[in-house]
């Protein structure tokens, strides 16, 4: 494999992939591991048995740099919490972003972080997503631009219409959400059923409460109030208590939620 430069019909050029070397190339993939203190980096070869010695004369090519910093996907969905929202910007990043923001025409957006507050900036890992939801108030423009920076620096600027539209499945639609359960202080009381209720559509799931522990699949980018059921043994006294709510907005399928009753 090697790297070599194209020009187009239109005489732009691309870098292409080719994987034949020409005679006396060797092409190593590697990954830079450690940067030393006079600003000289060290690369492992990603291959076990690379025929390289010291004194090669190399080029280093990073890969990273040739594909773009994020990938913009459009994405129509009705929501109402924690505002009301027809469209979304997904942001999925191709390497770790420290502080993303998305601004469409002239107005920043906001996405939701780990504990559903709307943040305008938040940090993306490398192939992470955030969602920034653009106000029903706001007029969709195809014309319009969303430009995406990393504080103060543009990565990205791109008009609304040119963006690829993504689909629901393509995302985490659902989390499976696990956790413990504190009991109350009362003698002799123990819960035995969670109700988380959604705070955009009222549906309600069901937990059992096992051993202090339970675990339930919810849809992902709602927020959740939360109601233990409880008895006390061995008589039919029992109840039910508030929890606190859940805000979901994962990128990854799983959460764990512990709840204090």
């Amino acid at each position: 494999m090697t790297l070599v430069t194209e020009t187009d019909q239109s005489g732009g050029e691309r870098m292409t992939i080719v994987h034949q070397s020409n005679p006396g190339v060797l092409v190593v993939e590697g990954l830079v591991e450690r940067m030393t203190g006079g600003g000289k980096f060290v690369v492992a070869p990603v291959r076990e048995y690379a025929d390289v010695d010291v004194g090669n004369r190399v080029m280093i090519i990073v890969l990273d740099k040739m594909q773009p910093e994020v990938v913009l996907e459009t994405l129509k969905e009705r929501v109402t919490w924690p505002f009301a929202s027809n469209w979304a910007i997904l942001v999925r990043g191709n390497r770790y972003i420290d502080r993303c923001s998305v601004t469409y025409g002239d107005r920043k957006l906001s996405a939701l972080d780990m504990f559903g507050v709307a943040r305008t900036e938040l940090s993306i890992p490398r192939d992470g997503v955030l969602i920034f939801r653009v106000p029903e108030t706001i007029s969709i423009e195809n014309e319009d631009y969303v430009e995406v920076r990393d504080g103060f620096r543009s990565i990205g600027k791109m008009r609304f219409g040119s963006i690829e539209p993504t689909v629901l499945k393509e995302l985490n639609p659902t989390v499976d959400v696990s956790g413990t359960i504190a009991p109350m202080q009362k003698v002799g009381a123990y819960p035995t059923n969670i109700n988380f209720t959604s705070v955009t559509t009222g549906q309600n799931f069901w937990a059992v409460v096992s051993n202090n522990r339970y675990s339930v699949q919810l849809p992902n980018r709602d927020s959740y109030t939360t109601n233990v059921t409880w008895t006390i043994a061995p008589g039919n006294e029992g109840g039910m208590a508030e929890a606190g709510t859940l805000n979901l907005n994962l990128s990854e399928q799983a959460y764990s939620f512990d709840i204090t009753w």
